[in-house]
Parts: C-alpha cells; structure tokens; sequence
C-alpha cells in the first residue's frame, strides 16, 4: 500500500472483533498495518480487547479498562515503524476527568509533552429537535478540565467517523460560544479565555452498519491527517466476490477460513456449497487469486476502451460542490501521450460556473479535437454532470461535447465484468494504489473537496489551492495507471491458451521421464530398448493429458 507519514491508528467497533473469523482480523492487521489499535468503548468489552490483543501485531487500548492509578488519564504512546512517535491521553469516560481536572489541563497543556489528542469515548453531541440545536453531551466536565487558549482534539467512537466540529466553550461553565462546523488545518481558540475543543469521530458511518464500519486515522504532530473508513468485509474470505457471511460460515466448518485455503480448495467442494454452483465457485477461485497475487484478470477477450485509437484517451476527472452539484469548480485532464496534466479551476468567483466550463471546451476543443475521453465510473457522475452544465452555460459546445468519444474503465471492467480488479473495493483510489501506484497522500477525497469548495463560496477563504489541484491529477494519473495494468494483463483466450501450453509442457516432461523410465525397464528386462514399448508409453501419456484436460474444462 501507499506509505503515509505520522502514525495510524485503527478504531474498530467491539462488534467488527466480535463476529469475524480471526484470519479476518489478520488480514485487517496485514493490510491496514496499524501502529495501534483503539477498541472503541464506552462500554466494556473485556472479550473484543481480547481478540485484538491476540489477532493484531501493533499494540491494543480500550479506554472502558484503561486504568492510571489515582490519575484521571492513561498516557498511550503510538509509535510508527519509521520512528514517528506520538503521545494520546485516554480517559476511561467523561467522569473520569472530574477527578483532577488541573492534572488533566496541566497534562494537556504541556508542550514537552506533545499529546496529539484526548480519547474519550462517551464524548458524543444529541440534537434536541424541539429547540432545533445541537448539543455536547458533557460541555461542562470538559471545559473545566481542558487547557484555556488552544484547540484540543478529542477522540471519540460515540460519533461517526465524518464527524468534525470544533465547539468553543465557556471555562467552567460550558456554556457554548460558538461551533465551526466547516474546518481548515490549523484552527485557532476564539481567544485566550475559551475552551475550544475539536470533537473528531472515529465511530462506524452510515452505510456499514455499526458490526462492519471500521476506521482508520492518520496521526501527525499537527493533528489528524486522515481518516479512512473501511468494510470490515473488505477483509478476509468476505472480500471474494460471490461469498458472504453464510458462505464464510459454512467454508469455516470445512476449515477454509484464509483466501490461500480456498485456493487449495477443490472447485467440486466450492460448486457443491448451498446456492453455490459451477460459475460461482470458479469467479471465487478467480477473484482470490486476484486478491492474493495483487495482479488483475481479463475475463473476456473484449478490447479496453479506447484501445483500436491510433491516440491514447485523456484521462478526465471533475470536482463540484457536491453530489447535486451547482459548479464544477475543476475540470482536471491527464494526456498519457505528453505525460502532461492540465487542470482548469475556479478560484475567483465561485458563483460563476461558466468561467471553468469554457476554459477546458475552448482547450479541448481547440487543441484536442480528435481525442477521446477516460474517466471511473463516468457516466454516473463526471460525463452525466458536464453535459449537463455545458448544455446550460456554454451551450455553444453542446454538439462538439456530445460528439466526443467518452470512454469508462470502471463501466468496461466492472459493471460490464471484463476484469477482476485487486483492490479491496472497486474504488479507483483502492484499485490503484493495489496495483502499486503511489499517490500525492493529500489526504483529501470527493466529499472534503466537496465541502471545503462549499466553505469557500459561504465565507470567501481561500482553499490550499495546490493541494486540491494534486488530488485531482492523483486520480487523473491513478485511472491511467489502472489502464495500463489492464492492458498488460494477458486476455481471457490468452490466459488459456498460456494454461494449456503449460500443462502440455507438464505432460510432455512427464511422458519423457515415462519414456526413459520405460526403455530402462525394457533394456534391463530385455536387453533392448525397442520403439514398441515407448510408442506405447507416448500413447498412455496421451490419454493422461486429455484426461486432465477434459476434468479441468468442467470448470
């Protein structure tokens, strides 16, 4: 995987530990490779501590059993393979820090001692519809025991792992100031006597389901770099296409819990699983040995798209302010040809969705007037969105747009199952870096551009310009680095063909040993080595090889 600077500590919820085979949890810890593994609480659950204790190589916290003696806080130390090291205080609940609140603001305030965050995991905000607000469970405890003028950051599974707002409190009392619900890098207290805490969850999102969402959080001396959120299922045998948590189950009670196992595993015994059958068991076999090999596999002989071009596609991708979206702030494109990426970006008036739009026609069109185009998964977002908006501020570029050849990899390998891909999802960042590509680590995805492209219309601050730009050409770079790999792996005919070639070399090595074997045993018994007897062993090989070829086309 892509290497990442700061430490990386992965928040799991008792449930992912509770209901996954252990092999799943070493693949976890395989993958992911964390510094530390956080059991996310409040409540204690001594048996989920346990089992990643045992499944996991990097050190292991729950804050529920955490205990410091008479202090209110435990101190954790993270430390990074590469040396990093970095400090959290863990409480094992809100209460705790009422015991000492000086030694708990004294702890946190203490420069030498460079503590990244508080984790704390009862810290959690409750919106009370009828006076539409939101509120910080434990404002109180919290503004009397952290430090005055400065920003802490506190960690907690009781909120989602998207979650980041910054509350500005009253010392003492509590009582909120004000909540910064859009953040930068380097946020700052209101003033010298506020409490101001950045609340960053670390708990399962919607869409996982609170048994499967896991995370993982990138530490550096500045703050949290990064938080990945993962599918447990991603991991382990339920990463392979075609088995769920029943077929795992009923693959575990034959003993086959790794994707290595299941490859040792007979195709009849996987056809004979319940709902299984003949082409279910062999994409299994197929996409664990995707997985397993980090290679991909064509499973048809149908070209890439864009492949019979005498000129490569421009790999395209576009940022908006959302899912339904009212700009395109950027327009990135990626020429393979010049190994070039140009990138048209709107920085000045983002009410002004035509600026950004005519800049990349007039480049495209002018310049690049017979290429086609590449984008991941396209049609359901960057070709639907920029005809659209072409159609409605630049409608003079509407027929030479519609007429331009679009091409989608994602359509072609996955939806239309030309390809098995080696990523954990088919996501284009997962995909990629699978297939060795290494990224800018911006930290950044769709949604933070989104949101931080939002902000800038709201309020007019500036975003990190460069940084955005770099994301953005990541995943221009990162498309065309996956059409490569593709291109490169053999087709569906080939890879047979490659198959039999190699078990008729096989047979042939075994019928030549036969033979020698053969003619020995007729000279010693015979005194001769005549034809007869190895032209009759010739024909038993034979028969041996289309035996074993006709047992493996049943598959």
């Amino acid at each position: 995987m892509t290497a990442r600077a700061g430490v990386r500590l992965l928040a799991l919820p008792p449930s992912a530990l509770a209901d996954r085979p252990v092999a799943t949890l070493e693949d976890i810890d395989r993958t992911l490779e964390p510094d530390a593994v956080w059991v996310l609480g409040p409540g204690r659950e001594p048996q989920a501590f346990a089992r990643a204790r045992g499944a996991f190589d990097a050190p292991a916290f729950h804050p529920p059993l955490e205990t410091a003696g008479d202090e209110p806080i435990h101190r954790q130390v993270v430390a990074a393979s590469d040396g990093t090291e970095l400090e959290l205080a863990v409480a094992q609940r809100t209460r705790a820090l009422q015991v000492s609140p000086e030694a708990v603001s004294s702890a946190l305030s203490d420069a030498t001692a460079d503590v990244a965050a508080l984790v704390c995991d009862d810290v959690s905000t409750t919106v009370r519809p009828t006076a539409l607000e939101t509120y910080l469970e434990g404002a109180a405890t919290l503004a009397s025991a952290l430090p005055v003028g400065q920003v802490t950051t506190v960690l907690t599974g009781a909120e989602p792992a998207e979650y980041d707002e910054l509350w500005h409190l009253e010392p003492e009392s509590g009582a909120v100031r004000g909540v910064d619900h859009e953040l930068r890098a380097g946020v700052e207290p209101l003033d010298e006597n506020c409490v101001s805490v950045r609340v960053r969850g670390a708990g399962p999102v919607e869409g996982y389901g609170r048994s499967r969402s896991i995370a993982m959080l990138t530490l550096t001396p500045d703050g949290i770099e990064r938080i990945e959120t993962h599918d447990v299922t991603d991991f382990g045998l339920e990463a392979v296409t075609g088995i769920g948590p029943k077929t795992a189950e009923r693959l575990a009670d034959r003993g086959v819990t790794t994707r290595a196992e299941l490859l040792e595993t007979p195709l009849e015994m996987l056809a004979a699983l319940p709902n299984v059958g003949r082409d279910r068991a062999r994409k299994m076999h197929d996409h664990a040995t995707v997985l397993e090999t980090g290679e991909p596999r064509r499973l048809t002989d149908e070209s890439l798209p864009g492949a019979g071009w005498s000129t490569p596609p421009l790999c395209l991708d576009i940022e908006t302010d959302g899912l339904s979206p009212t700009i395109i702030w950027q327009i990135g494109v990626y020429d393979p040809v010049t190994d070039t990426y140009r990138a048209f970006v709107e920085t000045d008036d983002p009410s002004d969705p035509a600026s950004v739009l005519e800049a990349f026609c007039d480049w495209l069109l002018g310049m690049h007037p017979n290429r086609a185009l590449l984008t991941w998964n396209g049609w359901r977002f960057d070709y639907r969105h920029l005809g659209s908006f072409i159609a409605k501020h630049v409608p003079y570029y509407v027929d030479e747009w519609e007429s331009i050849p679009k091409f989608d990899l994602y359509l072609w390998a996955v939806e239309n199952e030309h390809a098995l891909l080696p990523g954990r999802t088919n996501k284009l960042e997962a995909v990629a870096d699978a297939l060795g590509y290494e990224d800018a680590a911006t930290g950044l995805d769709g949604a933070a551009t989104a949101a931080a492209y939002q902000r800038f219309m709201r309020t007019g601050a500036a975003l990190e310009w460069d940084r955005h730009e770099a994301y953005c050409e990541d995943d221009c770079r990162a498309l065309w680095h996956v059409y490569e790999r593709l291109r490169e792996a053999p087709t569906a005919s080939a890879s047979i063909e490659s198959a039999s070639f190699s078990s008729q070399s096989d047979s042939s090595d075994s019928s030549a040993a036969s033979d020698r074997s053969s003619a020995s045993t007729l000279e010693s018994e015979t005194g001769d080595s005549g034809t007869t007897g190895r032209t009759a062993t010739r024909r038993d090989a034979s028969s041996e090889t289309d035996s074993e070829q006709t047992g493996l086309s049943d598959f």
